[in-house]
Parts: structure tokens; sequence; C-alpha cells
């Protein structure tokens, strides 16, 4: 017998007749237990040109937005701090974004972790070049205070373009289990040479998506392997989060040729622009997630 079957349950019917239909069952434990799951390029249902249309997509993004030459990123000495800049709203610089952003996999995942009414908030790249020093651990789930971590107010969904095989790679490095604190870290814990906390490296082919609750306390090791390591960044919210663009003025030809596009990018309930013609469609999905966390 199968529960969702009885379709007394719509919002996660749903969502349990895909993780059934994409093999998800042992990536949502794992996003429940350990706060971080790694879904190999195998169940990613991608092309196989994709992985390398994204990663030539954020060469390019980069090269023309820095006014910078990266050529061919296993030998790259790319210094990191170049390619740093200018890294944030790339959905319309190329339709493999929006195609990354509304992978069905990945939005399964994402809608298992924030609801139907996840909104889309951003995207950016990271290239970490030869030498590149690690990060402290941190939490991604930024004004959220402590005693707020019963469920996921946003998460980050990483599409892993170049491999990560080992610590000299310069991996995201996570402690599993750490969304159950609720809290950012305090200064002594986000020193990854002192800090009294167990971490785990993600080591991921290129093509997977590393996908994690934003609570998760996460960091990264130094990169001391030739080239340049990419991944492509991507933060989801719940709809009383303020999302990081507001993607409303996305083109009419991206939302018409992606429907799912248009759904995910969302309507915020607030700010009322002019509150005389306000949308008052927004109210009810608002309010009904205040009794439902898969809403």
């Amino acid at each position: 017998m199968s529960l969702a079957d009885y379709q007394v349950y719509p919002d996660v019917d749903n969502l349990m007749a895909e993780i059934k239909q994409y093999d998800l069952a042992e990536h949502v434990v794992e996003l429940e237990a350990y706060g971080i799951t790694v879904v190999p390029p195998e169940k990613m249902q991608i092309s196989d040109d994709f992985v390398e249309r994204l990663r030539n997509a954020i060469i390019r993004a980069c090269e023309k937005r820095n006014g910078i030459e990266i050529g061919d990123y296993r030998t790259s000495k790319l210094a990191s701090a170049d390619a740093f800049k200018n890294s944030w709203d790339l959905l319309e610089e190329d339709e493999v974004f929006v195609e990354a952003a509304i992978n069905p996999v990945n939005l399964a995942l994402v809608r298992w972790l924030l609801g139907q009414s996840a909104v889309f908030s951003g995207q950016t790249w990271i290239i970490k070049g030869s030498g590149a020093e690690g990060i402290a651990l941190h939490s991604d789930s930024h004004g959220i205070p402590p005693g707020a971590g019963q469920i996921a107010h946003m998460c980050n969904a990483s599409w892993v373009c170049t491999d990560y095989a080992g610590a000299e790679d310069g991996p995201t490095v996570f402690v599993p289990g750490s969304h159950h604190y609720g809290r950012a870290t305090l200064p002594h814990e986000g020193d990854m040479e002192n800090t009294p906390y167990k971490f785990v490296p993600l080591i991921a082919k290129a093509g997977s998506l590393a996908i994690w609750n934003g609570a998760t306390w996460h960091a990264s090791e130094k990169r001391t392997k030739p080239g340049i390591r990419i991944t492509l960044v991507q933060n989801y919210m719940r709809t009383y989060m303020r999302a990081q663009r507001n993607y409303e003025t996305t083109s009419p030809q991206l939302l018409e040729k992606y429907p799912e596009l248009e759904r995910v990018i969302g309507k915020s309930l607030y700010p009322y622009e002019d509150s005389r013609n306000a949308d008052y469609s927004r109210v009810a999905p608002f309010m009904r997630t205040g009794t439902d966390p898969f809403a």
C-alpha cells in the first residue's frame, strides 16, 4: 500500500511520487538526518552535455563580466580573487542556468526541504584556483535566530561542475547533523583547525547535485591541485524570507518557454508596492504555510 495513492495530502503526495520516480528516498533520509546529500549525475535527469554546457557558461560569464581569460579549467592558473567578483544573477546569461534552476530532481529535493511554495533566490559561481585558502565553518541561514531550527528556512543546491575527488580539490566540508542545532557557529567553533566538531568532505563527480539545509554548518578546505574548481551555487528560500533578487522581472520569453521557472521564481506576499493595487491572490498560499511546512 502506498499512502500517496489516497491523495488526501496533496503537497506531500506529489513529492512522494517524485521521490519514488527519481529514486531519492535515501537522499531524503540523508537530508533529514545529516542535513546534506549528494545526488550522483546518473540520477539527475540531465543530458550528456549538460555539465560541459554549464561549466562553459560559467567560464564565459566570468570572463565577460570581469575582463579576464580563464582558458582550460584543468590547467588554468587563475587566481580565485580575480574570479570572485560579479558572480551573481546568472539566470538570463544562458538558458543552461534556467535548466539548472528548474531541474526536476533538484526541485523535488528543494520542495522536500522548503515546501511546494519554495522560491528561487539566486545563483552564483564559485571558481577556486590552486592555492586558494579555505573558508571557516558557517551556516547559510542568515537572519534566522537560535531556536528556529525545526524546519529548513532556506537551502543550498549546488551543481558540481568539476570533480571533487579529494582534499587537494579544496572541497566543501560539512558537520553532519549540525542543522539540528538550530543556530549559526560561534567564533571558536568556526576555526577549522580548532573546532571541536567532526566534519566530512564533499566528494562527488562533475554533474552531481550537492544539496543541504541552509542551517547545516559547512566550510571549505584549501585547494592545492592545479587548475580550478567550478561550482554553481543556487539558493532557494521559503516565501517569508527575503530573496536575494526580485526575479519577477525575468524576461517573458524565458517564462513562456520554461513554465516551471515562473512557478519557482514565485511572488512574495510582501512588500505591497502599492496597497491599493495589491495582489490578494498571494495571501492564501502565503498563510497556508503557517499550518503546513510542505505547502
